[in-house]
């Protein structure tokens, strides 16, 4: 999650499809056609970036046409990776954390467009920050990923109050609202807010709101069990180490969940179709800031906007120790794309936007998108 923001900036668009236990499997257009081209693509782009590991999922409507394991979850072991497998997801976390906050909106407990400081009086916050701006990342927040105390967090845990002070009394990036700017900050302190208007933690909401209504039983808050998750890893220069395990507190609203391909398949079918937040909700969420992100598109509440062959699209990528991901939706069809991986520095964006091309590109495949 630390440098989540830096996939941004190296494909225009990366996807990450996942989906859950619930989910259920069917045959795709050439089904067999399709296997073999996306078989293709993850052998290539995992040999090219020599991933240990990787989970891909493809689905539409929230029935997977494709899903497979690459590669080994545990290099010690050589464990064999499957696609249930549990990877950590970082960033995606943020679509859980905008759609919470999107809830706590229809319950009318808060407006998008009220002000955090009076959420959060005992900080600091600059007083034009508003809800929306932290969703859009336009908040000017600096983020405390770049923080010089990030691993003392990471490595030992850290109290939300010790890291909204810090984050309340750095200087703004710039004016709230004038730009863009990614900002883990902002989503770490929307899961503050949280918390003070549910009067639980961020884990328990999210489990009650999202988790548990949606029968995501492999997307965890707290590290998954080991014995169904993947090790994660990075290239130390003389090759690969086990990565370091971020503390969840560390990651918090902005990073912290670990899921499978099959939970993130539901969430992408369920999200876009209303069985989350309301159509209304969830139009604001893919309403663009106004700014362009680096790479192309824009940014709504917690999700990436972009267009594909001129069809509307939502995504979102992960970093954290040891795991990159990738989301990616067609919010017409419901054709979606997930990737994880347990390398830290491997990139996905490769190969979502290798399985678009080959695919939606396809005379034969298109179909399926």
């Amino acid at each position: 999650m630390a440098h989540a923001h830096r996939i941004f900036l190296l494909f225009l668009i990366a996807v990450v499809l996942a989906s859950c236990g619930g989910s259920t499997v069917a045959p795709a257009n050439n089904v067999s056609l399709l296997t073999s081209t996306v078989d293709g693509l993850a052998h290539s782009v995992m040999q090219e970036q020599n991933i240990p590991g990787m989970t891909v999922a493809i689905a539409k409507g929230g029935v997977v046409l494709y899903a497979q394991g690459y590669g080994v979850s545990d290099l010690m072991t050589q464990q064999a990776m499957k696609p249930g497998v549990i990877s950590e997801i970082g960033s995606i976390t943020k679509q859980f954390t905008a759609a919470l906050i999107m809830k706590l909106q229809e319950q009318g407990q808060l407006r998008v467009d009220d002000l955090i400081a009076s959420y959060l009086p005992e900080y600091s916050f600059p007083p034009a920050i508003t809800i929306r701006m932290m969703l859009t990342h336009t908040s000017g927040l600096a983020d405390f990923t770049n923080f010089p105390q990030l691993g003392d967090w990471v490595g030992h845990g850290v109290g939300e109050a010790t890291v909204l002070t810090a984050v309340s009394e750095a200087p703004l990036e710039f004016q709230p609202g004038s730009r863009y700017s990614y900002s883990n900050s902002n989503y770490f302190a929307l899961g503050t807010i949280v918390e003070k208007l549910t009067g639980q933690t961020y884990a328990t909401v999210l489990q009650q709101q999202i988790l548990q209504p949606l029968g995501l039983t492999k997307t965890y808050y707290s590290l998954p069990p080991a014995n169904q998750s993947a090790t994660g890893y990075t290239n130390n220069g003389l090759g690969f180490v086990p990565a370091i395990v971020w503390d969840r507190s560390a990651a918090f609203a902005a990073g912290a969940l670990s899921a499978n391909v099959y939970d993130l398949v539901v969430w992408d079918n369920a999200l876009i179709h209303g069985k989350v937040v309301s159509p209304a909700s969830f139009k604001a969420m893919t309403t663009s800031n106004g700014f362009q992100i680096p790479g192309g598109g824009s940014y709504g509440f917690g999700l990436a906007l972009w267009t594909f062959n001129n069809r509307p699209i939502i995504w979102h990528s992960g970093q954290i120790g040891g795991f990159t991901a990738e989301t990616a939706v067609f919010l017409e069809s419901g054709f979606s794309i997930v990737v994880l991986t347990n390398d830290q520095d491997a990139n996905p964006d490769e190969l979502v936007l290798k399985i678009m091309n080959g695919v939606c590109k396809s005379p034969q495949l298109s179909g399926n998108c």
